[in-house]
């Protein structure tokens, strides 16, 4: 039974480095993406200081990178909640409050030209920042700033 066991047990470790260097099968559907390659996606499409890039899209769930160089515009969407997580840079996010000249640019969309009484939130590397839907936000950079970050769309 000793013996048994002893030569299952070395069998097991005479393998093991063959199977650690079996290489990983990625399932159907996996993305992964270097920061080099994620930069240069947020970037492609920088129009009015907002680059995006939609790394999934579903009905109920949508992930973006977003890159800003300058600040967005209010905006409040009636159906999705947004999940910041930021990765690099610095802004404000401006949530409640009132959206000043608010107009709607699409299907539960409405945009504006500021916020008063919101409160500001600082947004820095690894802030996790979560606005329910309906909830007027703005995002606000100092001249010369940037910021990278993850957002989680979750229709509410």
């Amino acid at each position: 039974m000793k013996k048994t066991v002893f030569a299952l047990l070395a069998a097991g470790l005479l393998a093991a480095p063959v199977l650690a260097q079996t290489p990983f099968q990625n399932p159907e559907g996996v993305l992964h993406m270097g920061g080099a390659e994620a930069n240069t996606r947020m970037t492609a499409n920088l129009t009015d200081h907002l680059g995006t890039y939609f790394i999934y899209r579903k009905d109920s769930y949508q992930q973006e990178l977003v890159y800003r160089d300058g600040s967005g515009v209010p905006e409040v969407h009636a159906n999705w909640a947004d999940h910041f997580i930021v990765t690099e840079g610095e802004a404000t996010l401006v949530v409640g409050g009132t959206v000043v000249n608010p107009k709607e640019t699409g299907p539960g969309e409405t945009r504006g030209t500021a916020i008063t009484g919101g409160k500001e939130y600082a947004l820095t590397p690894g802030t996790n920042l979560t606005v329910p839907r309906g909830v007027p936000h703005w995002t606000v950079l100092k001249p010369g700033a940037h910021m990278r970050a993850v957002v989680f769309k979750l229709r509410d």
